[in-house]
């Protein structure tokens, strides 16, 4: 796993794995996640493709990510930029809940700069707009109701007795909601030109099944939609990862 340029954008393809790859997949974890969430993907992923992720501002403070403050993107612009500097391969964007916009929004910058992703898969999704409505107050809000939303979103957290983690980790949080809190998708919608497939979690207590739907909005063409039988948190469930990262390799078919 290394760093690519500021430390935004991650290569997490094992050593030389990467190398001439045929396609490269950027992989982007849901609120409070990181990296470490996807440590299953690339052992199915890499070769064929170049495993990439994103490390959302707030999870080093000693050495943040350029572009950290919040963005009114959710990052697309600054990820595009990052992807358009570092990567040369066709690209396929994965997003895991909050992840699934930020996904969405990278994928529309980099239309903008005519440099398209061949496809979008998002997992246990709102659309974007849904993002864009919420207004959660993350800054003004203390540890204590920081961890209730927390618990109220199934977001693990580490336990009172390991105080340095759990600050972290509530700064963690606390960033990926200010980012939530400052986006825009703007007045009308924004479908993308190329394949978006949902994939929805049958035992999602977070999100509800009617979301998938609600993101044709969000395309030109039809919706694949897929259901998986796994709760919300599922990037580390064996059924979903053999699931998705099939239908990923299936692209190169």
């Amino acid at each position: 796993m290394r760093a690519l340029g500021d430390g935004l954008l991650w290569d997490l393809s094992p050593e030389g794995a990467g190398a001439g790859a045929d396609l490269a997949v950027l992989l982007l974890p849901g609120l409070g996640g990181g990296a470490r969430d996807f440590a299953l993907w690339p052992r199915h992923l890499a070769p064929p493709f170049r495993v990439l992720a994103a490390r959302y501002p707030g999870r080093d403070p000693a050495a943040p990510a350029a572009g950290a403050a919040a963005s009114r993107d959710l990052l697309g612009t600054a990820l595009a930029e990052r992807l358009a500097h570092h990567v040369q391969e066709p690209l396929v964007v994965f997003g895991h809940s909050l992840g699934a916009a930020v996904g969405y929004e990278t994928a529309w910058q980099l239309a903008r700069r005519r440099r398209p992703a061949l496809a979008l898969h998002v997992s246990a999704a709102l659309p974007p707009p849904d993002y864009a409505s919420l207004d959660l107050g993350a800054r003004a809000m203390d540890d204590a109701a920081l961890a209730g939303l927390a618990r109220a979103l199934a977001v693990p957290l580490p336990h009172e007795d390991r105080p340095g983690d759990r600050r972290a980790a509530l700064r963690t949080l606390r960033h990926d909601l200010a980012l939530v809190d400052a986006y825009d998708y703007g007045p009308s919608p924004r479908p993308l030109d190329y394949p978006v497939t949902v994939w929805s979690a049958r035992d999602d207590a977070i999100i509800p099944a009617a979301a998938a739907g609600r993101w044709q909005a969000m395309a030109r063409h039809p919706l694949t939609h897929r259901a998986l039988p796994v709760e919300h948190h599922h990037l580390s469930h064996p059924a979903a990862v053999t699931a998705i990262t099939e239908a990923l390799r299936g692209l190169l078919a």
